[in-house]
């Protein structure tokens, strides 16, 4: 018995059957068709001000075909296996209509635009994730906005796609603020009946409808439960939810996560450290304090490609630190990478003081640097800290799992849940 748990990233949809002991029973990775906004490395900042790129919106189509290649590829693998619901979460806020076109998260918006719209937000004071998505996905395409009934994120759209539910998948009641509500849908002037009603991850969606069952190979009762965005899925897949865990979310972008039970806010400001983020916990009580690096992983991405775009990242990385003159600027991004991380955690470590909290012993990894040992034993080393990985590089595969389970009544929280399904692999501890 296992969940088929699934997240859409940019390029691709990494899947994996996961029982409830936590094991990866396999693994099916499925890249989508290249366009210009979906390829490994890029972000809006890449396509400046260039107008001319707005018309090219993604395909939905594109995840369901990858779910329904990835079903079968898994269920090649373990035929036995009964599995008995989905999970999916997904990178945001990407935005999709019923017909299948998508805004993606890194869709870029023009910054004439973007000021305009940001104008808009502050005169009302309003300071969401969501709402300057929104205003600029109605604003640059008024036809494909009106036209659809309803307007829903990327794994909102695949669990619509599968169980001909709408729905919002919202983190935690504290989110609110973050994503939307009807007065400040009204405030800027968008249909608050486009936008479906809010539900907590775990929930049951419904099953599947009988031709989708069919085209996955899967029986037509088979639940379909909420993940939700791939940040929050992670941090339940790294069991960062108890005060002073910590996890490094680490992939094309990478966010140094401490998990708290007060707001360090007011005592940030008190304390002049500035370059922390501040979520609600999907726990409720909790919170989340995180710093950003939105291009540590990209930045590293196109170094590798210009000097030696045939080896892997994980060959690159063991061959820059045998021998640092292949590429200099290699060699010294990484160094800059690691001590940008380091800087990241003093600040968590600060944070962690000033809330009376003990911090954990060791960092958990989870994205595409959880698969570099090299790099990670690096890191360690500059840092001066342990980093560890579980035994799912892809920490929001074990995160659905977590909550389909939960959703089943096999747990009685999602932190029992990550408990019992969350296993270290590996601790790298720093050298001299």
């Amino acid at each position: 018995m296992s969940i088929l748990c699934a997240d859409i990233g940019t390029s691709s949809l990494k899947t994996a059957l996961v029982n409830i002991q936590g094991q990866v029973l396999c693994e099916a990775r499925i890249s989508f068709p290249k366009t210009e906004f979906n390829q490994e490395g890029l972000c809006a900042s890449d396509f400046g001000d260039n107008p001319c790129c707005l018309p090219k919106l993604f395909s939905g189509d594109y995840w369901f075909s990858a779910l329904q290649e990835a079903s079968h590829k898994l269920q090649q693998q373990q035929p036995e296996e009964q599995i008995e619901g989905i999970c999916i979460s997904g990178n945001g806020p990407t935005l999709a209509t019923t017909a299948g076109e998508v805004f993606l998260w890194n869709h870029p918006v023009a910054p004439a635009l973007s000021q305009e719209i940001q104008g808009e937000l502050a005169s009302h004071h309003l300071f969401s994730i969501f709402l300057p998505r929104l205003l600029a996905f109605k604003k640059l395409f008024p036809a494909e906005w009106n036209k659809s009934d309803k307007i829903i994120s990327g794994p909102e759209y695949l669990i619509w796609r599968l169980t001909g539910r709408f729905l919002t998948i919202l983190p935690e009641k504290r989110y609110e603020p973050a994503y939307w509500n009807k007065e400040a849908l009204e405030k800027l002037g968008i249909e608050d009946c486009k936008l479906p009603d809010f539900v907590e991850p775990g929930t049951k969606a419904g099953i599947l409808l009988p031709d989708i069952a069919e085209k996955l190979g899967l029986s037509p009762q088979t639940p379909v439960f909420c993940g939700g965005p791939d940040f929050m899925v992670a941090l339940i897949g790294t069991n960062t939810l108890k005060p002073g865990k910590l996890c490094d979310r680490a992939g094309s972008s990478e966010g140094i996560n401490l998990c708290l039970d007060k707001n360090p806010s007011e005592a940030l400001q008190k304390a002049g450290i500035q370059g922390i983020r501040v979520l609600p916990s999907v726990i409720p009580g909790l919170f989340n304090a995180s710093v950003l690096l939105p291009d540590s992983g990209t930045r590293f991405s196109k170094v590798k490609k210009a000097t030696a775009p045939h080896l892997s990242y994980q060959d690159f990385v063991e061959a820059l630190l045998q021998n640092p003159p292949l590429s200099t600027a290699g060699f010294q991004l990484m160094e800059e990478l690691a001590v940008e991380v380091k800087v990241a955690y003093e600040k968590l470590s600060a944070t962690a003081a000033l809330t009376g909290t003990k911090i954990d012993s060791t960092i958990c990894t989870t994205g595409g640097q959880a698969k570099n040992p090299a790099w990670l034993q690096y890191k360690s080393r500059v840092v001066q800290a342990a980093f560890s990985i579980t035994a799912c590089a892809d920490a929001e595969l074990v995160g659905n799992a977590v909550l389909a389970y939960w959703g089943l009544g096999k747990f009685s929280s999602i932190q029992e849940g990550a408990q019992a399904l969350v296993h270290l692999s590996h601790v790298f501890e720093p050298q001299k």
